[in-house]
């Protein structure tokens, strides 16, 4: 019995060891804090951070913010600076503060300082504290209203203030949904000022009526603001609702394929199709096989390179999914298949090697989705009864994965690489002999 009572003993003097180094370090920061001097003010807040890291107790965090907060209230700009940086670094000990009420009092009452300055700071540092403020109607009504400051800090300020409250506040997301789009349609508000109101948009997916609502504004803005700049501003942010709310990826698919069809402007295109390798990434499986179908058709007859390889990247991503394997079980008829050889051939015709490897890549995993779902002997004689030739992979544990290869009469070998096609079929014989033979 004494063993384990000289344990407990022997942590209880660490627990209170630790307790007492943490108010010795903190009483040394409060001293620092207390100095008249802004330098040795400044570096004892700086030094909070460490602190909370060395010593994540509630009590010691609840104390400290509230000193920080003390000194926010009473202090200057810069020093208000300084503990904005801290309530940025310490995120993830916010919500040890116990007296959240008293510690955002003393914060927001200098939201109405007639200083600018002080403003801005007041709601970037709100924002830091969004999740733990999230349904704080003064703060968003304070945000609202700094929207309509004429000082273009203050309104960078709600502007990043807005995007942390919208994504943690569903009632704040649906309230200010209509105040966005009018401030994006109206003629004052300056063009910048709207490119950073667009992306606030994708944090609006709390619910159904949010995120439809949210991407109907966004429709509304492609069609009366038509400039490249807001049509990819406005794409991405579509996209990123899209991929957070899950309810219009299909739509959103159909939208950014029909920009890469019709919009001239290649920049615009080669953003749409990184948005479709981004929804390839998150939700393959609500993609349908007409939206594969159209990519197929648009990389045989795009003529930009650019563009041939950002398709070949979603293909590829999405050949690596379930969805794809899907495609090739139900969907996937004779002409289609024929479609997908010739964009799989472009690894051989095309000189650029960027475009070669992402053309490899497709193959390879449309090879693999064969291979899952038919034994190499099947896939054997699908290569031959489609008169194509074949080499072979050999892949980790020794097993074979026949390729399709192209047709002869569009790879026009030359005589070393006749050479090596013959190389390869007489390999493939061989290891075909030898199979026959272990059974045997």
């Amino acid at each position: 019995m004494a063993a384990p009572m000289q344990t407990v003993l022997s942590q209880d003097n660490i627990s209170s060891e630790q307790e007492q180094d943490a108010n010795l370090a903190f009483s040394e920061l409060d001293k620092g804090l207390r100095s008249p001097k802004i330098g040795i003010q400044c570096e004892s807040i700086v030094r909070f951070p460490s602190l909370f890291e060395k010593y994540p107790f509630p009590i010691l965090i609840n104390t400290a913010f509230l000193r920080l907060a003390d000194i926010f209230r009473n202090g200057n700009n810069f020093l208000r600076w300084c503990i904005l940086q801290v309530t940025e670094q310490s995120k993830k000990h916010l919500e040890k503060i116990l007296n959240i009420d008293e510690f955002v009092r003393k914060i927001f009452s200098v939201i109405h300082s007639n200083d600018c300055t002080a403003r801005a700071l007041t709601l970037r540092t709100l924002a830091n504290l969004a999740s733990i403020i999230t349904e704080r109607k003064n703060v968003h009504h304070s945000i609202v209203n700094g929207f309509d400051s004429n000082d273009a800090v203050e309104v960078d300020a709600a502007v990043f203030a807005a995007g942390k409250f919208a994504e943690q506040s569903s009632s704040f997301a649906a309230s200010i949904c209509n105040n966005l789009s009018d401030m994006i349609q109206n003629i004052a508000t300056p063009v910048d000022l709207k490119l950073q109101l667009i992306p606030i948009l994708q944090h609006m997916y709390h619910d159904m009526q949010t995120s439809s609502k949210a991407r109907q504004v966004c429709l509304e803005l492609l069609s009366s603001l038509p400039s490249q700049k807001f049509v990819i501003r406005t794409l991405q942010t579509m996209t990123a609702l899209a991929c957070q709310s899950l309810i219009d990826v299909q739509s959103q698919v159909d939208l950014l394929i029909s920009r890469v069809t019709d919009d001239p402007r290649q920049s615009v295109k080669l953003i749409a199709l990184k948005d479709l390798n981004r929804l390839a990434m998150k939700a393959p499986q609500m993609w349908k096989y007409s939206s594969v179908k159209s990519l197929i058709t648009v990389v045989l007859q795009a003529k930009s390179t650019a563009v041939k390889i950002a398709i070949l990247e979603v293909l590829g991503t999405l050949a690596k999914s379930v969805a794809f394997h899907l495609f090739l079980t139900h969907d996937v008829s004779a002409a289609d298949m024929q479609k997908i050889q010739e964009v799989c051939n472009l690894c051989y015709v095309s000189q650029n090697p960027t475009l070669s490897a992402k053309a490899m890549e497709f193959y390879t995993n449309i090879a693999i989705c064969f291979k899952s779902f038919t034994s190499f002997w099947q896939l054997s004689n699908w290569t031959n009864q489609n008169k194509i030739f074949s080499f072979i992979l050999i892949v980790g544990g020794g097993s074979i994965i026949t390729l399709p290869y192209a047709y002869y009469k569009h790879m026009q070998l030359s005589t070393g690489q006749q050479r090596s096609a013959e190389r390869l079929r007489q390999m493939k014989k061989l290891n075909k002999t030898k199979k026959q033979e272990s059974e045997s």
